[in-house]
């Protein structure tokens, strides 16, 4: 119960690595609210949380729309009071295929979700963080934040930028008792994994950055790690990337 009484903020939290975080911070006491698009879904992890015992609210919401983001921050900061954690992980991921033949909306449309949709959250999350006299802030990145990413240009990109965002804003507000750090997560067992694999026919051997020896990993291990970053466990740890991969990026340079 390392989290109980604290308030916690997941955008896309109603399937995969988001489900996952909005589960293990309620198993640990927090009261989650946590954002998405298919509303059905978002109740279904509210329905999961609470037969567990646990508290969540949902709130449907587009990280590419502030307008969107803000409300959600808002309306989370009226209901609790304050927000102590926020974990900003909505992201897609696209087709593969070689740079120059990415479609142009799609690339866009990657960018607005994965790099301006947590731009957006942090504009707004921290001025309520700051009024909480403080709190942390775990972004998703990916172990393509680390590397090249063939035949993923749009979302490798992404990805380096959400280490960008990252660690500037960690220098902005280290001194204001706010942490702000990412965590960079290999292949999981997720529904945005099953799309990837059935892009590439199923042959594992082209899926970008690779595969850890022991298979994709479970989301709620990884999981685990943001609710370390979370703690105070990790008090001195700020702009940190965490690559929580199983080894499949050892090999790799960058």
């Amino acid at each position: 119960m390392r989290f109980d009484g604290r308030i916690v903020l997941v955008t896309g939290g109603t399937s995969g690595f988001g489900e996952a975080i909005v589960k293990a911070f309620a198993r640990e006491g927090a009261t989650v609210h946590f954002c998405g698009l298919i509303d059905a879904e978002g109740e279904r992890v509210v329905a999961d949380v609470t037969a567990a015992g646990g508290k969540a609210h949902y709130r449907h919401a587009d990280v590419r729309k502030e307008a969107d983001v803000k409300a959600f921050v808002d309306a989370t900061a009226e209901a609790s009071g304050s927000l102590d954690i926020a974990v900003n992980n909505a992201g897609i991921s696209h087709k593969a295929a070689r740079f120059a033949d990415q479609d142009m909306d799609m690339v866009e449309d990657v960018w607005r979700t994965n790099v301006m949709g947590i731009w957006y959250a942090m504009r707004h999350e921290i001025p309520v963080m700051l009024k909480s006299g403080g709190g942390a802030i775990i972004n998703t990145a990916s172990i393509l934040s680390k590397s090249g990413a063939e035949w993923m240009a749009a979302y490798g990109t992404s990805k380096h930028a959400v280490i960008g965002l990252t660690k500037s804003a960690a220098l902005d507000y280290a001194d204001h008792g706010i942490r702000i750090n990412a965590v960079s997560p290999g292949p999981m067992l997720t529904p945005m994994f099953d799309r990837a694999l059935a892009d590439i026919g199923g042959d594992m051997s082209k899926f970008a950055g690779g595969l850890p020896k022991g298979g994709p990993a479970n989301p709620a291990d990884v999981a685990r790690t943001v609710l370390y970053l979370a703690s105070e466990e990790a008090g001195y740890m700020n702009g940190a990337n965490v690559v929580v991969d199983g080894g499949t990026s050892s090999g790799q340079h960058g």
